[in-house]
């Protein structure tokens, strides 16, 4: 699902789509966290069901299945793990392989120590366990994905700080109407109104510019700005 939400949000622009489909990303993230939400309540019902009635564990086939696991999702993740850091998307995918990673760890300690011990209900324990360490990672991907889609203020984005930053440039009064939003987890978006001194040509060109680069040094790269000069409205810039 991954994958193909990377290659959907690579199709260029198109007059139906004119953010193109970045957006894929965001929405493969949120299914990606609701379906380990679902996988965490099988494995506590199961878990719960084994506490109450233990049953016998293969211990042989389940270390070994559960190393091959192991290497397999550590190279996921070591081959992930640069891209997640600015891709929501690839984040969820990088989630999945490190709690089957951290689950592959609960299983081969589980089977040392019901090959020590006989307590089957060890298995149960360490499946609580692994379910709760994925719970926290899913509830923050389903978090971080529905402040996405519902065009929330991106989170390290300080709106103090850009009104601060537009105020700064020569010639700017005030700002107001102010919106920032995430078209995806690594494009940021704004649109604001901003009040100018003068109405001039050069100068409205001159702060649009200045406005704009100010605001590419806080990671937002699309910019929508409409200048006034006394309720006198200059020129759009994108």
């Amino acid at each position: 699902m991954s994958w193909a939400a990377l290659r959907l949000a690579a199709r260029p622009p198109s007059a139906a789509r004119t953010f193109g489909y970045h957006r894929t990303e965001v929405f493969a993230a949120l299914i990606n966290g609701v379906v380990l939400l679902f996988v965490v309540l099988l494995i506590f019902r199961e878990a719960y069901g084994r506490i109450l009635s233990p049953q016998q564990v293969k211990t042989t086939q389940m270390l070994g299945i559960a190393m091959v696991g192991l290497l397999a999702n550590l190279w996921v993740v070591f081959r992930l793990r640069e891209h997640a850091r600015k891709d929501l998307n690839v984040k969820s995918a990088l989630l999945h392989a490190a709690g089957d990673a951290v689950s592959s760890v609960g299983v081969i300690l589980g089977a040392v120590l019901i090959m020590l011990t006989g307590y089957y209900f060890i298995d149960a324990a360490i499946s609580i366990f692994i379910a709760l360490v994925i719970l926290v990672g899913s509830l923050r991907l389903v978090r971080d994905s529905l402040h996405i889609l519902l065009e929330g203020t991106p989170m390290h984005i300080n709106l103090d700080e850009v009104v601060k930053t537009i105020s700064g440039v020569k010639g700017v009064i005030d700002v107001h109407d102010l919106h920032v939003w995430s078209i995806c987890s690594h494009i940021t978006a704004a649109s604001a109104h901003v009040v100018v001194e003068k109405c001039e040509i050069s100068e409205v060109d001159r702060i649009s510019r200045q406005v704009n680069d100010r605001m590419k040094g806080l990671d937002i790269t699309h910019t929508t700005l409409q200048l006034e000069s006394e309720g006198k409205v200059c020129e759009v810039k994108h």
